[in-house]
């Protein structure tokens, strides 16, 4: 493999040079929450009023907890990743390690996108988003796994739900048909993409299950102590955005390579120092390229994308990416980090994009390489570019940035 100098071909098995990573105009996307903030909040304050559940006391308290699983750190499974790019990481439990098991990772993030200096609570903390069982989008989790002491990794699933009133019954339930595709850690907010959507979830309101049972919520009565499905913590959905307006009669769903409606499949922060910090996010296109990369503004007063006077987040600038298959995106404010196929039209490989240049191939990954969060330099650390695989022998690796 040559590093750092081969072209990314513009399709599966073609060496020829690739297209241009190529801007586009950006005008017509924007994110409408509409009034989700102020449903999902009513709901949620009355809940919590209710003393029916008790928010955790941090972050920490809920990680220190009794530990389910024993994620490990060290890649202990090959990469494909050259030495020369400082591979480290974690493998999880071995419950979580295959194509077999119940759950499969998509996004990656952490503290090092919470706070700019890259730590939450002093703590050092990976966040990783799932979907499951398996193929399907029944339940979605986040995953946190403080690394502060890599002899010692400390893990804790959550299960991710929506607040929901029925019938004058405050309760919540499953956040059912979800992918999970892509999640991005601000302050006190996580944002997890789902393709069609954008959603929003605050730390703020962590809540603690007293009730270990496959049910979610209170029950259909609303009588119930509150259950996870197994979860020890839950966390409910505080508002969401969907592109270009949000449908009155039902879902509608995003439209990749083209239209106003672009598919939010692969997100990540971009802190550019003393320019406003922003989410990158990437269309994923089955077996093709022509997917759109968009930044947005975030809003440090908020810890959540930047409202217009309209009130929606209008994006500032997008590309269309060469890369097929595109599953991750990340940036630091110059480069553009890509993961998606290879160039020789199998694999997945991490490729770096400069706007107006054709992408370089830059590293092979093993095992199915899905999402990518850009860790930035703090106090003299180098920066480093974080991954994970969803595939069989799984891994959650960190490298220098190529």
């Amino acid at each position: 493999m040559i590093i750092g100098i081969t072209a990314a071909a513009i399709g599966p098995g073609r060496a020829a040079a690739a297209m241009a990573f190529g801007s586009i105009d950006a005008s017509s996307f924007v994110l409408d929450p509409a009034d989700s903030f102020q449903r999902y909040g009513d709901i949620i304050s009355r809940i919590e009023a209710s003393g029916k559940v008790t928010p955790a006391a941090s972050l920490g308290a809920a990680i220190d907890g009794a530990q389910d699983f024993k994620p490990t750190w060290g890649l202990c499974h090959s990469t494909g990743i050259p030495s020369t790019l400082s591979p480290t990481g974690f493998c999880w439990d071995a419950d979580d390690d295959d194509w077999a098991s119940t759950w499969r990772p998509q996004g990656i993030t952490g503290s090092w996108d919470a706070q700019p200096n890259l730590i939450w609570e002093n703590r050092k903390i990976a966040v990783a988003s799932w979907h499951g069982p398996q193929d399907s989008n029944a339940f979605a989790r986040l995953t946190f796994v403080d690394y502060t002491s890599t002899a010692a990794l400390k893990f804790r699933d959550v299960l991710l739900v929506v607040p929901d009133s029925t019938g004058g019954v405050d309760n919540f339930r499953t956040f059912d048909w979800n992918h999970a595709d892509g999640v991005l850690w601000y302050g006190n907010t996580l944002l997890v993409a789902d393709g069609g959507r954008l959603h929003a979830f605050s730390l703020r309101h962590l809540w603690t299950m007293t009730r270990s049972e496959e049910e979610v919520g209170f029950g259909a009565d609303g009588s119930k102590a509150p259950s996870g499905r197994w979860h020890r913590y839950v966390l409910p959905q505080v508002g969401e955005y969907y592109p270009e307006y949000t449908p009155t009669g039902g879902y509608v769903g995003c439209s990749p390579i083209t239209g106003n409606r672009p598919c939010l499949n692969a997100i990540s922060l971009d802190r550019r120092g003393s320019n406003r910090d922003s989410m990158v996010s990437a269309e994923y296109v089955n077996g093709a390229a022509g997917g759109r990369a968009i930044r947005w503004p975030m809003s440090s007063a908020t810890a959540l994308p930047l409202l217009s006077a309209d009130g929606k987040v209008h994006a500032d600038e997008a590309f269309v990416s060469p890369i097929w298959n595109m599953q991750g995106v990340a940036s630091d404010g110059t480069n553009w980090f890509l993961s998606g196929l290879c160039a020789g039209g199998s694999g997945t490989c991490v490729h770096k994009a400069v706007p107006g240049s054709a992408p370089h191939q830059q590293a092979q990954v093993y095992g199915g390489l899905e999402n990518l969060s850009y860790q930035p330099s703090y106090n003299g650390s180098a920066p480093r570019l974080w991954g994970l695989t969803e595939g069989d022998n799984r891994v959650t690796f960190n490298i220098s940035v190529p």
